[in-house]
């Protein structure tokens, strides 16, 4: 979506440029953990049913799911449904 205009744009970037390196890396870290629990609230809806270890091993495999062979993943599924 492209509805912001040039100047606030920029006046955003400014707004971030001021601000520390650890607070720009705190920025970073607060999304990651918003998009984190968003997908982690949709498999809770979705699997209501999931104990903790289920969430995990879902989430595990929402992330990771094109990074590994299949057969891969469900051995690595396994493991965190056993270990954790």
């Amino acid at each position: 979506m492209l509805d912001t205009t040039l100047d606030a744009q920029q006046k955003q970037l400014d707004i971030i440029l001021a601000k520390t390196e650890a607070e720009r890396a705190m920025m970073g870290v607060d999304m990651i953990d918003t998009v984190y629990q968003a997908v982690k609230q949709s498999i809770q809806n979705q699997h209501p049913e999931y104990s903790e270890r289920a969430l995990i091993a879902a989430l595990f495999v929402r992330y990771y799911k094109n990074e590994f062979a299949e057969a891969d993943l469900l051995k690595i599924v396994e493991g965190i449904k056993y270990y954790i």
